[in-house]
């Protein structure tokens, strides 16, 4: 089978799709317009399937998290005091 290699006209991301349904296709990555720019050749079997492992620090997110938490218990807080002057 014979593949064409595309590049991405907006991220630059190279993409190979096989000859036969590569028309009207789009980036891989950001959905951009592709362009041609050759011939392509796979080596092996293409894969199917695959498990990746991804490690994501989240620190900073879990910090705004109790933040936002606090934020919003001093909010309800506040309304409860005015909800409470309002009925005296």
């Amino acid at each position: 089978m014979e593949h064409i290699a595309f590049r991405c006209l907006e991220c630059k991301v190279i993409s190979v799709f096989p000859t036969q349904k590569s028309d009207g296709r789009r980036c891989l990555e950001c959905g951009g317009h592709i362009i041609p720019f050759g011939h392509a050749k796979v080596h092996g079997k293409t894969i199917s399937e695959m498990n990746i492992d991804v490690k994501v620090n989240t620190k900073q997110l879990d910090k705004a998290s109790k933040k936002a938490k606090k934020l919003a218990k001093a909010i309800a807080d506040l309304n409860m005091e005015i909800n409470n002057l309002g009925s005296e």
